[in-house]
This record gives structure tokens, sequence and C-alpha cells, in this order.
């Protein structure tokens, strides 16, 4: 059975190594960390991000296959109106300039802007991430995640947004009641593809 539960900091270094295993090879994640040494790089982008989420108004949610046992998949959200912990987002500033190389910063920036500019400007719950470790595909672990969340989005009446870097992700999504609503484009095969999920009023 799929146990989901928040994270906190103790857990950071093992979702983020997590994270940055399943998208090692996604072509969308390429475009933002480009060059060598990419799952060390992208293990520094995931301990940035997933601190700064549990220092500000993000929520990371990670799900084990047994209690106590190992992270097995990660998720990421941002609620509406979430705002970043500046001091954090500041003290994290290494591991991003790592990450992203200045020599590719010009390039991770504009395809992030790509991806911004097709969220929806209503309020909504926005799926930054959702990875599931290699070991544990197949066992039901990214749908636990998912309607562990949606389940909280649905009672506060909120729209939730993802954008979809697979065709099999697509159609896990799909299941979920998430609908294309855009192709965000930024890769030669039109990936990734913007979804909605919609279920009502919600308010910031």
């Amino acid at each position: 059975m799929v146990e989901v539960a928040a994270a906190v900091r103790a857990d950071v270094p093992a979702a983020a190594r997590l994270v940055a295993s399943a998208f090692e090879d996604d072509a969308v994640v390429a475009r933002i960390v480009v060059g060598t040494r990419r799952r060390e790089r992208l293990t520094d982008l995931y301990v940035a991000e997933l601190t700064v989420a549990l220092a500000g108004d993000g929520v990371v949610d990670v799900a084990r296959l047994a209690a106590g046992g190992p992270i097995v998949g990660v998720a990421v959200w941002e609620p509406p109106g979430a705002s970043r912990s500046v001091a954090a987002a500041l003290r994290q500033t290494p591991r991003f300039a790592r990450a992203f190389g200045l020599r590719h910063l010009r390039t991770a920036r504009r395809t992030l802007a790509a991806f911004a500019a097709h969220r929806p400007t209503h309020p909504h719950w926005y799926l930054t991430d959702l990875a599931v470790g290699e070991d544990a595909r197949g066992h039901g672990v990214g749908t636990a995640l998912l309607r562990h969340r949606l389940a909280v989005v649905d009672a506060a009446g909120c729209d939730a947004y993802l954008e979809a870097t697979t065709p099999g992700s697509r159609r896990l999504y799909e299941r979920l009641g998430f609908e294309v609503r855009s192709q965000v484009g930024v890769t030669d095969d039109g990936q990734p593809t913007g979804m909605l999920r919609p279920a009502g009023t919600c308010a910031a």
C-alpha cells in the first residue's frame, strides 16, 4: 500500500535525488539544465527548489511503500497565492547557479518563461513536479500522490494545472480529470502539454 505524507526538511536530500534521477533523461528538463554532470546538477536544483518550497508556502508530498521506508515518489505543488521565502531562495543561490550554469542561464530563463505564459491567470493549484522512482513504477505511486493532494484541491473548490512532458504522463493525468488546454511546445516533439483540471471557484 502506498503511504503519502507531507515532506519534512530531513526528506529533502533523498527526495531531490529521486526527482533528479527521474528527470535526468527528460527532454524538457534537458532544456533547463544543459551540459555535463546532469544528475549532480539536477540534484542541486531540486535540493534548492524543495528547500525553498518548504520554507515558503509550497507543498511537498512524499510517498513510501511502507511506513518508515524509503521515499519512492515526490509531488511538489504551488498553492494559489503562494509566496516564496526570499531568504531561503537567496541561501540557495549557489545551488541554482551550479544547476543552470552561467552560459545556459538565458536558455533556462526562456524555457521557464514559456511555461509561465501558459499558466492560468485565475487562482489555481500548480503541480510543478511529479516523480516516481524507477523501482516503484507500476505500483500506483503517482496516482496515490495525485489523489492525495487533489482531495484537498477539490475540497477548496480549486482548479489544478500542470504540464505533462511525456505521452505516458499525459494519459495518467487524463485519467484523473485533467484536460489538455495548450501545447507549450518547447521541444521538437511539441512537449510539454498544459493541462487543467477544472473544479470550481477557488479563493487565492
